[in-house]
């Protein structure tokens, strides 16, 4: 499938099964390459040659493939990660200053189009873990705010940055990033746009392992196999709880929490796991 970086035409995908299962890998244009080993999604951001920054073709493409992922019952549990020396560095700024002149309605749609991305990971019935293998910075740090669980290389550097090149957080950098992290720690970064170490975010809390950048992407995997192979509905839930209670009132919350177990005590997935841990027990 052939995909263009500039012009609004585009080759969609319909949603359906992923193709690119076990060891083969299905190239999404040039700029996204998606592959399925053992229920879990592996999604590579495939513009080294510009950081990863996001062009119009390859925010296209993420905001597709995840529809794709997300569509395919087979699949249980997602990784993000880029090619080359980049994590994902943030929308490309040559084409944003490109439109500043009479384009302006053409860059809010693709900020737009960003965060309607990043909070469709946030809210995926599939846990989405990122493995950071280079820079993360503006869109691309918010990228790695959106995932569930945070894998980085030991030389990453992140930060959101916007205010390095004058511009604000549009995809949901500012809102997210004090969620994340001590709030002191966050504006001090969303102030200064400072990158800070992997070792840095993990002390804050944001990342949850350093891992060797030759075995990340293995290692993002074997966590992602391991959530594979919980139930499906549980995952969904308790990620749709976590997510949506954060958001409410104390009580509101417990009484969203105490609600979805309700749901769950009818559900044979329920019953199929305490079946399962009790005949591991005997």
């Amino acid at each position: 499938m052939e995909h263009t970086e500039t012009g609004p035409g585009h080759a969609s995908v319909a949603p359906g099964p992923v193709r690119g299962r076990g060891e083969a890998v299905e190239r999404r244009g040039d700029l996204i390459e998606l592959q399925v080993v053992d229920s879990v999604a592996l999604v590579r951001l495939n513009r080294p040659q510009r950081l990863n920054a996001l062009s119009d073709g390859l925010l296209h493409l993420l905001e597709e493939t995840v529809e794709v992922v997300e569509a395919d019952e087979g699949i249980r549990a997602m990784v993000i990660t880029g090619t080359g020396s980049a994590f994902c560095t943030g929308a490309d700024l040559g084409q944003l200053l490109e439109r500043l002149d009479g384009r302006q309605g053409e860059i809010l749609d693709f900020v737009r189009r960003a965060g309607r991305t990043f909070r469709r990971l946030e809210t995926s019935r599939l846990p989405v873990v990122a493995a950071v293998n280079g820079t993360a910075i503006a869109g691309g740090f918010e990228l790695v705010l959106a995932c569930d669980v945070v894998f980085a290389a030991a030389e990453v550097r992140m930060g959101d940055g916007h205010l390095r090149y004058g511009v604000l957080p549009g995809g949901g950098g500012a809102v997210r990033l004090e969620r994340k992290i001590p709030a002191n720690a966050a504006r001090r970064l969303l102030l200064t746009g400072d990158l800070e170490s992997a070792e840095r975010f993990r002390e804050w809390g944001l990342v949850q392992e350093i891992v060797p950048a030759a075995g990340l992407v293995d290692r993002a995997l074997a966590f992602s196999r391991r959530l594979a192979t919980r139930s499906a509905r549980g995952l969904a839930e308790v990620k749709r709880v976590a997510t949506t209670a954060r958001d409410l009132p104390t009580e509101e919350a417990l009484e969203l929490e105490y609600g979805t177990f309700a749901g769950h005590v009818a559900s044979e997935d329920l019953r199929d796991g305490l079946r399962a841990f009790r005949d591991r027990t005997r």
